[in-house]
């Protein structure tokens, strides 16, 4: 059909209705529509035209469909490239975003005003393929006549919509002059269409499993057969201490290199082997990775997208998840500890003074000193105070089971083995530090694999045969004379002399009479605030009680009269009669009469606490205090000679 007579036609269509019932019924219905939009069919040129700025702005909103569309685009005109064809991609509002063509296509495409920022609506400019294909969801060429207006009656057009999950956003076109219109137009831009489809969904699914391994708080290394790193998150990159560019498309072998806990590392994930949970040291220069790695086979027909996937784990965060569900961890800090007794000070001054140190530490006192308080205190003012802190007493362990708890043990180690095996608290505690109380109580054979432990700062499984690096500092405890025990050889000596390197001794509550009213005070108040009861205070005698008392239970002790107290106390007054037994009917110490017969004397340090105890009860007047004895000033002053009481 020449050009005359396409126009004759484009005319007999517009001037007789009757004659449209030839065209196509989406044709027709589209002109039909025009019609009613009031569109001008005697349109010689596009007249709708974004500024610069407009289409800046539809440009950037649709900046991801550009991106995916521009290669598959120029593919598409390299087949057309030559015979008159322009591609053009269009947005959702029917505005062309970008035109392709050779220097010829593209100066018929300006003067049929087919340029980037035109609109195509089609209540703007009638029928035309871009705006039907959108309106019919499906793809659609419109020839010559077909179109609408005059300016567009000579031209040809395949379009097809670009639909993402369900909704259409934006089309695909070839368009030329009509004489140059070929039957397989439409083929290849539906073709191109499904591309740019795929391709965005593959971008999608690309950008969904970044997201995903980059939330993660594990590391992910992803490795192909050529045991060549093809993907790495963020994560992991941080763990290894190297940025991600400096793993993608190297060898398993160039970054981890030689070392024989490396090379054990490159076989399990060169092999292909199923890795379950299982602990690696790795080495890269002078950092070191200590974690839990899984590693599982990535099975395709293709090999080149099988390989391995790799989900590295720090030991840290494992310690810390762990320590979390069992409720581990120091809550105590110096602050929380009250007292204001010289010797007592003085002990709390060298602990804090110990903190800052990696030295072990070896706490001694009675039952109910607060040994454990302490060591609290000492680990938050430690540099590990981000560290776990687990507490182990050694007394209250079996000791078949002292050994698996401490160290660990791997599966089958012994009948009735949790299976996988279990991590023990010096590696829980790794990072962190570790208080053994009741240290004195650890049957003798456990004491020198404490003290490899000690030295080497490694341990090894029950069942085991595996060296696992470990930093843990170490704080023990015990109320038992640890030299008498030495030399009973009931505690190893190098155990002894290991473990003291610091050595801090905590005074009985009977030694810090002085602290005995302002520990009481502080009881009552937190305890009252625990119970939800009004504050309470103690009467005079029963302050007095509290001051003539021993406390062979300590400060613990103390606590639990305070609480019994509490309970059975209705009002705000704590007399004697709430408290145990030995506080019913209490004497003033000063009635007391503690006598020192010139023979037959007690033990020294029973001697000397007991005078410790009458000089506080009475001031340190020595009169008094010699009175309430039953000894002369004379003697007593031999006494305080004696013990460097002076």
């Amino acid at each position: 059909m020449e050009d005359r007579d396409l126009r004759e036609k484009w005319k007999h269509l517009h001037r007789h209705p009757g004659a449209r019932e030839e065209l196509r019924r989406e044709i027709r219905d589209s002109w039909e529509r025009s019609y009613d939009y009031g569109v001008n069919p005697g349109l010689r040129e596009n007249p709708y035209i974004c500024t610069k700025a407009e289409l800046a702005r539809y440009q950037a909103n649709s900046a991801y469909l550009l991106e995916t569309s521009q290669a598959v685009m120029s593919a598409l005109f390299e087949f057309v490239a030559g015979t008159g064809f322009v591609v053009i991609l269009g947005d959702s509002n029917h505005c062309i975003l970008k035109v392709i063509g050779d220097r010829e296509s593209l100066a018929w495409a300006h003067s049929a005003r087919l340029v980037e920022g035109s609109l195509w609506a089609e209540h703007l400019v009638g029928t035309n393929g871009g705006s039907l294909a959108m309106a019919l969801a499906s793809p659609i060429s419109v020839f010559g006549y077909e179109h609408f207006c005059l300016f567009s009656h000579v031209a040809a057009c395949s379009s097809a919509p670009l639909v993402d999950q369900g909704r259409i956003i934006g089309l695909l076109a070839m368009a030329a002059p009509f004489k140059k219109v070929s039957n397989h137009t439409l083929g290849m831009v539906v073709a191109a269409t499904n591309h740019i489809k795929t391709k965005m969904e593959l971008e999608r699914a690309r950008r969904s499993h970044e997201v995903v391994t980059e939330s993660m708080s594990e590391g992910v290394l992803v490795v192909n057969m050529s045991d060549q790193i093809t993907y790495i998150n963020s994560n992991c990159a941080r763990m290894l201490k190297k940025p991600k560019e400096s793993f993608i498309g190297k060898s398993l072998h160039d970054v981890f290199g030689h070392t024989p806990e490396n090379r054990r590392f490159i076989n399990a994930v060169s092999q292909g082997r199923t890795i379950t949970d299982e602990d690696f040291t790795l080495t890269l220069g002078r950092d070191r990775f200590l974690g839990n790695i899984t590693c599982n086979c990535l099975n395709h027909p293709d090999p080149a997208y099988a390989g391995s996937v790799v989900i590295l784990r720090e030991r840290q965060r494992i310690n810390r998840i762990v320590r979390n569900s069992i409720g581990g961890g120091a809550k105590i800090t110096f602050t929380d500890i009250i007292g204001n007794n010289q010797r007592f000070l003085q002990a709390l001054n060298m602990a804090k003074t110990a903190a800052s140190t990696s030295s072990s530490i070896l706490l001694l006192g009675e039952s109910g000193t607060g040994k454990d308080l302490l060591a609290q205190a000492i680990h938050n003012e430690s540099p590990r105070r981000n560290g776990p802190f687990l507490a182990i007493n050694c007394a209250a362990l079996p000791r078949e089971l002292i050994a698996s708890e401490l160290f660990g043990y791997e599966d089958g180690a012994f009948t009735g083995a949790r299976k996988g095996g279990n991590m023990g608290k010096f590696e829980l505690a790794d990072q962190g530090t570790i208080f053994l109380d009741e240290i004195g109580d650890m049957p003798l054979d456990l004491q020198s694999t404490l003290l490899r432990v000690l030295e080497e700062k490694t341990v090894m499984r029950l069942g085991g045969n595996r060296i696992i690096p470990v930093n843990v500092r170490i704080i023990a405890a015990t109320n038992k004379d640890l030299e008498n025990e030495v030399e009973r050889n009931l505690f190893r000596r190098d155990l002894f002399y290991r473990l003291g390197v610091i050595r801090i001794s905590i005074p009985p509550l009977r030694e810090r009479l002085d602290d005995i009213e302002l520990l009481a005070r502080h009881f009552l108040q937190q305890t009252c605030k625990r119970l939800a009861r009004s504050d309470m205070e103690l009467s005079w005698d029963a302050a007095e009680a509290f001051r003539c008392y021993r406390w062979p239970g300590n400060v613990r002790e103390m606590q639990n009269v305070l609480e019994g107290a509490i309970q059975l106390t209705s009002g705000s007054v704590i007399a004697p009669d709430f408290f145990p037994e030995y506080f019913r009917s209490p004497k003033r110490c000063s009635e007391t009469k503690i006598l020192l017969p010139s023979s037959g004397l007690p033990a020294s340090n029973e001697e000397k606490q007991m005078i410790i105890d009458c000089l506080h009860q009475h001031r340190f007047n020595k009169t008094a205090a010699a009175k309430a004895l039953g000894v002369s000033r004379r003697t007593l002053y031999r006494r305080l000679e004696k013990y460097g009481l002076l």
